[in-house]
């Protein structure tokens, strides 16, 4: 049976905006707001088992309905007052996901706003590669909370992984959060544990570790085959598909090289050796990027979105209060100098400002 979700917005054409999420798996039902606060809410009461997550726009009040009723309520307040409700056990916890443009997001939510919300998509970014990725998350979702709701769920059945592997850190922090309401744990794990690299990295940084530029490698699939074992397999896993690192360690150590570090080994060598052992001739090792010294890559320029060795990045602004398992994000020089997807990333960190600013007069100059 289709997931299934409502999208109430105030445009009466509102499924031409969902139809690239287009499913088997899935199915929304497209709407407009009721004529006031307390019918909207009385109408998912009534609902509340017939779908399992709901889809917002923050601005409800740009058009009337089919009544001629404009909404006097935007996204964030409804979404606040479904949260209280779910708190107070009037109504049954499901995910809501805000589907807006970036613009309206950045200009009217601060991060309390956003929390009320698993994920948000912005609707200017949407493409066909981007709309196959949300499709995934928005399956997935309604299923992470039916786990969440499982009380008796330990940390070891919800991740599928021997809880003594991971951080401690990590454990203890989670176990704590176990105790709130199930918005607060999903919003948790999805932006404290899954969106973050630590203790799991994505398919890129995968790469950029293994040295690999997946994007000219045609073997690149087939290797992912024979790393399914260091995959994770807990909730959201398919959402957002996820490589444990500490099992990425063991398969290198085990299967590849005994006898050097991952993490100290040049992207050649690595290609090479793993080569070596799994026969895929058609693995292309990354290049760096211009400006970078090293090629022992361990993360992912935030600009190019390319693999870069930390030492040849600079921090990137808005990581002060990461937890101890996550790494922190990085650019690389020669895209902070041209500021290349800047959305992406903003700005350095203020510890690195004085270096970006020597850089900026070093390679002006270099220029002239």
């Amino acid at each position: 049976m289709a997931i299934k979700y409502f999208y109430i917005d105030d445009d009466p054409k509102s499924e031409n905006k969902v139809e690239g999420f287009s499913d088997a798996e899935l199915s929304i039902d497209t709407m407009q707001h009721k004529d006031s606060w307390e019918e909207q809410l009385n109408f998912l009461k009534e609902k509340e088992n017939d779908f399992g997550g709901l889809i917002l726009d923050l601005k409800l009040d740009d058009l009337p309905n089919g009544n001629n009723k404009r909404a006097d309520f935007r996204g964030t307040s409804l979404a606040q007052e479904i949260r209280t409700r779910q708190k107070e056990g009037v109504l049954k916890p499901f995910p809501i996901v805000l589907f807006s443009a970036n613009d309206k997001t950045q200009q009217a939510l601060e991060k309390t706003g956003m929390d009320l919300f698993d994920i948000f998509i912005d609707k200017s970014k949407l493409d066909d590669k981007a709309f196959p990725i949300f499709t995934r998350q928005l399956i997935d979702l309604p299923k992470g909370y039916n786990a969440l709701g499982d009380s008796s769920m330990a940390i070891n059945e919800l991740l599928k992984v021997d809880e003594t592997v991971i951080d401690s850190r990590f454990v203890s922090e989670y176990n704590e959060t176990k105790k709130s309401p199930v918005h607060i744990q999903s919003r948790f794990l999805i932006t404290e544990f899954l969106t973050k690299q630590g203790i799991l990295i994505d398919e890129d940084v995968l790469a950029a570790r293994l040295g690999i530029d997946k994007s000219q490698s045609e073997d690149w699939k087939i290797l992912l085959e024979k790393l399914s074992s260091t995959k994770y397999q807990g909730i959201y896993c398919n959402g957002w598909p996820r490589w444990w690192m500490h099992l990425v360690e063991q398969w290198w150590n085990k299967t590849i090289e005994s006898d050097t570090f991952l993490r100290s080994t040049q992207a050649k060598v690595r290609v090479e050796k793993i080569k070596q052992v799994t026969h895929l001739e058609q693995l292309v090792v990354a290049e760096k990027i211009d400006k970078a010294n090293s090629d022992d890559f361990w993360t992912v320029c935030q600009g190019y979105n390319r693999p870069l060795d930390p030492v040849d990045g600079l921090l990137v602004q808005g990581q002060d209060n990461l937890y101890p398992w996550q790494e922190p994000k990085y650019v690389s020089v020669d895209a902070a100098l041209w500021r290349k997807n800047i959305d992406n990333w903003i700005g350095v960190a203020d510890v690195e400002k004085e270096k970006y600013a020597t850089l900026k007069t070093l390679y002006s100059r270099k220029r002239q």
